[in-house]
């Protein structure tokens, strides 16, 4: 009975309202009840079980009611206990009715309205910053003139020398817009010829001709006052449309190949040091200058509109040699420029260009990368979350270690249970359990990982050891662990299903069915297991680089174990059809040479049978599976990019080198603008990019309040041009960086991992981590180093033939709207009368120089700028969000458009760059954790722009499994970030890793085997650009048997190998 009191309690406490009798007055046994008086006395003198405390419930701005007073009553015999209990049930019950009733969640209809504003709402954008290839159209022209005064010299005598031939040819009679077409033709071909003569002075007049012609004729075309009003640039619109025809007459009158071979002469005169025995060498730098001008403009006109410029296009592709080839060369070859002779910016320029070109852009890469996909729904998987073959192959793997009956789908590619990388395994390092870092915990003192004991060398029909011995009664016990279930045990016996009956592998089982009459259904594999593995295997996809990294590591392993013939027998590719052909050397007797000249005339041989290779276009480059699906000109892009790794094999390691030298200088500038501020107690400046940053840019906040009284010294033209020129050199640095990394990657994933081994042997990650520890982000995205003054297409406007008329529009518009745009230009014209503001102190607004088409806010933009000049408080107004992404001050309420474009770009590729190197990488990820580059890409976190924050999220994903505890407690809002923006994986283990420890022992080994596969496959398919020692030492590597007898000391002549008897000899000295 002593079972049933608490839930008879419980039962009378939930039904409070119904009455009960009073069984003591009427001394009755009640109907149908098995109990008698006496028992019914018992359990009422029991006492009653109270009910479970309950909070009463509060109402907002309502008074509470007080207590009642409960009903008095004289009490009736033995049932007064129960009776009290009653009324207090009933006392609560009333408590709880006089409360007023909970206000209800429906919602008005305006409340509703909001919410769905609210939740629809865009979130504010506080930079307008687009992430795209290349910027504007005009921007991308200015940036190609420095702000230097040699070059004004070098364009004026540009225009003088087409002026005075034009006005030659047709006698001053007529302008070039009134003369006819064959008129201008036979002027632009005269040109032409005269860059092919080797008269020097008619070689360069007819080059200054054309460098005009393409530039838009700025004497007759740049008017200030046509300039497009969404541009920030001053460029005029005639000068702009002029750019693109005189563009098309060069192309359309084959003008291109000529000016393409006078560049590449004029390299080669440099190269050869012959420059510096000419008599004027300033000559021959304005001749290179003024080449690599006409062949910029076109091929940025090109690219600003390739549908209408088709005919352009067309030619600057079938240029010979290809234009990304010869200026690959070219930029390897800054490598040894110790002088500084050559003009690295513009070649830096030039080469990106003719990536976009001749490779294509982002958009181009996507849209290839779909062409040559693995999968056919490749559409649908953006909104899915997939799975690489790989991460289904361990899960596989660590589900059948617990459950040996799971029958599972067969993974895409036959990677063998040990295998956990499509990497070939190295013959000196042991390979790790297939489930080291898989769901299953590790027990303490047990094997690593989740692996089964099926996988251990001691098979499991061995005899255990006895168990420990169950704790003692009143002693204490031994540990927890000892008494539990080892988990690495699986389940021995098969899934039970409809046959197991007939089968009798049910066993007691069956027995136990009967005795129910319930029939079994359902397995031993939990229904979460089974769902688990239809779910993994219905998003595995094969990537390109899966299928391409799986074809490499099968050829490596034939060609390891000898099943793949050699180099010299083949086309290099590993397939032997090379040696099917016969040669009039195979019957000749060879018995009289020795070793060496054979290794020289197999050599010869091999060369021969090289050179009758098909192209590459037809042979080598790896279309996908489905090459119906690409155009002609993605085929064309695919060979272009075979080609171009081809050529640059023996350059790259240079190429890396000059590339990565541009962020050493910029390293190099902080780091002395740091130590010259730092005794004068002055602050990093603001619109310095290129020397900004580090702790002089973080003012203390006594120190701002007192800052606004020191007078900064405006930078020198030369900083700013030396601060500008760096930038553009990072811009097209990072341009070419990440182009060549994304083509690279499409065409074979083992030329992407040799073009990031080169990047990270070359200290690319701490060069980059430096950066970006000595500068302040959010005034590099400030910084203005731009001066329209200064820029290229202000010098057009000033010696346009339209000058005077435009400056008498301004006299006239100045009188009439002080803020009118002509007047900002006027203004600009004359810089030393716009920097005598009302404020001589403070240095001219940034806004007015940066942005020249003015808005109707101007005056007031102005005011603020007048009152905030020579302060800080620029700073504080700065857009910055946390971790997560909320804004820390107030977003504005239109977006930014004044900051440095380019810079954004910059930084966001050098992030880029970094996660291609390092994405799924545990060695260099380690690296990261090394550099300790948490603390120092936190400070990307802050600027609220979408791209970068994303990769700054992407790097601190890599790194979070290899960081500790304490680490990752003072970092969850950063980790939290990571969850909320970054593309989730369905294995994602990044932050629970259950064998860290194994990962860490094993990044080492499989960096190694990566890097072996890689290099092997670069000496297998491309022998003729690697150095002939390393050939020869890989042809002496592959004779297997060979190394076997070496290695058993046995001598081939000494036991009759050489003897000249044939086996059919041997077999008759038997007979």
């Amino acid at each position: 009975m002593n079972s049933l009191w608490p839930s008879r309690a419980t039962q009378d406490a939930a039904e409070p309202a119904k009455p009960i009798e009073d069984v003591a007055d009427t001394g009755e046994v009640a109907k149908g009840t098995g109990l008698g008086t006496e028992q019914q006395q018992q359990q009422l003198e029991k006492p009653p079980v109270p009910a479970p405390p309950t909070r009463p419930g509060l109402s907002r701005n309502a008074l509470q009611p007080g207590p009642p007073l409960p009903p008095g009553g004289p009490a009736q015999g033995r049932g007064r206990p129960q009776q009290q209990q009653q009324h207090k049930l009933q006392f609560q019950q009333q408590q709880q009715q006089q409360q007023p009733p909970a206000p209800t969640d429906s919602l008005s209809l305006l409340q509703l309205r909001r919410i769905v504003a609210e939740a629809n709402r865009a979130e504010p954008v506080a930079y307008d910053f687009a992430y795209a290839d290349t910027g504007p159209h005009p921007e991308e022209i200015d940036e190609w003139f420095v702000y230097q005064f040699w070059q004004w010299v070098r364009l004026n005598a540009a225009q003088k020398a087409f002026e005075w031939h034009w006005n030659h040819e047709s006698g001053g009679g007529h302008a070039w817009e009134d003369a006819d077409n064959d008129t201008r033709a036979r002027f632009i071909q005269a040109a032409i010829a005269g860059v092919q003569s080797n008269d020097a002075a008619l070689r360069s007049a007819s080059i200054g001709k054309l460098v005009y012609l393409v530039l838009g004729r700025w004497g007759d075309t740049a008017m200030p006052n046509a300039t497009s009003g969404e541009s920030r640039s001053i460029a005029s619109i005639p000068q702009l449309q002029a750019i693109k025809a005189g563009v098309e007459c060069l192309a359309s009158l084959e003008g291109l190949p000529v000016i393409w071979e006078a560049l590449r002469n004029c390299f080669e005169v440099h190269w050869s040091g012959d420059i510096q025995q000419q008599a004027s060498p300033q000559e021959a730098q304005d001749e290179l200058m003024n080449l690599m001008t006409i062949m910029y403009i076109a091929i940025q006109e090109t690219l600003s509109d390739p549908e209408d410029m088709s005919s352009s296009y067309g030619k600057l592709l079938e240029l010979n040699p290809s234009l990304v080839d010869f200026m690959l060369t070219a930029t390897s070859k800054l490598r040894w420029d110790e002088q500084g002779a050559m003009p690295h910016t513009q070649i830096f320029l030039l080469f990106w260009k003719s990536i976009l070109l001749v490779f294509g852009g982002t958009r181009d890469v996507e849209e290839l990368k779909k062409a040559t996909g693995e999968m056919t729904n490749d559409g649908h998987d953006k909104e899915t979350i997939t799975a690489s073959p790989l991460e289904y192959h361990l899960f596989r793997q660590e589900i059948i270690s617990k459950y040996p009956a799971y029958i599972s789908r067969h993974p895409v590619i036959p990677l063998e249970a040990d295998n956990i990388s499509l990497l070939p395994p190295l013959p000196h390092v042991s390979s790790r359990s297939n489930a080291a870092s898989g769901i299953i915990p590790t027990p303490a003192h047990a094997q690593s990982g989740g692996a089964s004991i099926l996988h251990q060398p001691v098979h499991i029909a061995t005899p255990a050891p006895s168990p420990p011995p169950s704790p003692g009664v009143g002693g204490k016990g031994g540990k927890k662990q000892n008494y539990q279930t080892n988990q690495n045990f699986p389940f021995m016996y098969p899934p039970l299903d409809a046959t197991s009956n007939s089968a009798g592998g049910k066993g007691m089982a069956g027995i136990h069915d009967a005795l129910v009459s319930r029939r079994w259904e359902g397995s031993d594999i939990p229904a979460s297991i089974l769902e688990a593995g239809e779910l993994f295997s219905s998003r595995v996809r094969m990537s390109r680089g899966t299928r391409q990294l799986w074809d490499e590591r099968e050829r490596f392993l034939k060609y390891e174990r000898g099943w793949a013939p050699s180099d010299d027998d083949g086309d290099g590719n590993g397939d032997g059809d090379g040696d099917d052909e016969d040669s009039d050397m195979d019957g000749l007797s060879l018995d009289e040479l020795t070793l060496e000249e054979k290794e020289i005339l197999k050599e010869l041989k091999a060369e021969d049978k090289r050179s009758a290779l098909p192209p590459p276009s037809e042979a080598e480059v790896d279309f996908g599976p489905r090459p119906d699906r690409l155009s002609d000109r993605d085929k064309q892009r695919l060979v272009a990019v075979e080609r171009f790794y081809r050529e640059s094999l023996p350059h790259l390691q240079s190429l890396v080198i000059v590339l990565l030298r541009p962020i050493l200088a910029n390293v190099t500038a902080i780091v002395t603008q740091q130590a010259a501020q730092m005794p004068n107690g002055m602050a990093g400046r603001g619109n310095n990019p290129g020397m900004n940053g580090g702790p002089a840019a973080q003012k203390p906040p006594e120190m701002a309040g007192q800052m606004p009284h020191v007078e900064e010294p405006e930078p020198s033209p030369e900083e700013i041009d030396a601060a500008r020129t760096r930038e553009i050199t990072s811009k097209a640095m990072t341009g070419i960086l990440i182009l060549l990394l994304k083509w690279l990657r499409i065409s074979h994933v083992l030329k992407f991992e040799y073009f990031t081994q080169l990047l990270l042997d070359s200290n690319y990650v701490p060069l980059v981590l430096k950066l970006f520890a000595h500068q302040d982000i959010q005034q590099v995205v400030d910084s203005k180093m731009d001066r329209v003054e200064n820029s290229f297409f202000q010098f057009c406007n000033l010696r346009s033939k339209f000058k005077d008329r435009v400056e008498s529009d301004f006299e006239h518009e100045d009188e009439e709207d002080e803020g009118d745009v002509e007047d900002k230009h006027e203004e600009d014209d004359e810089p030393e009368e716009g920097e005598e503001s009302d404020d001589s102190a403070a240095p001219p607004p940034i806004k007015r120089r940066r942005s020249p088409e003015q808005t109707e806010t101007e005056a007031e933009a102005e005011e603020e700028e007048d009152g905030d000049a020579g302060s800080d408080g620029q700073a504080s107004t700065r857009p910055e969000v946390d971790e997560l992404g909320y804004p820390v001050n107030p977003l504005p309420a239109e977006p930014i458009t004044d900051f440095s474009r380019r810079n954004f770009f910059s930084l966001i590729n050098y992030l880029r760059v970094m996660q291609k190197i390092c994405k799924n990488k545990a060695h260099r990820n380690l690296l990261l954790v090394q550099y300790k580059s948490s603390q120092i890409l936190r400070k990307s976190l802050r600027v609220p722009q979408e791209e970068l924050r994303l990769y700054t999220l992407k790097l601190f994903k890599n790194q979070v499994p290899y960081c500790g505890r304490k680490w990752r407690q003072s970092n969850m809002r950063v980790i939290t970030a990571v969850y909320l923006h970054c593309r989730p994986e369905l294995r994602d283990e990044w932050l629970a890793g259950s064998d860290v420890d194994a990962e860490v022992d094993g990044a080492l080994p499989l960096e190694q085997a990566l890097r072996s596969l890689t290099h092997w496959r670069n000496v297998r398919r491309y022998p003729d650009k690697i150095a002939a020692e390393i050939r020869t030492a890989m042809r002496e590597e592959q004779d297997f048997f060979t190394r076997e007898l070496e290695k058993l000391d046995v001598n081939w002549a000494e036991v009759g190998g050489d003897d000249g008897m044939s086996e059919m000899d041997h077999v008759e000295g038997w007979a």
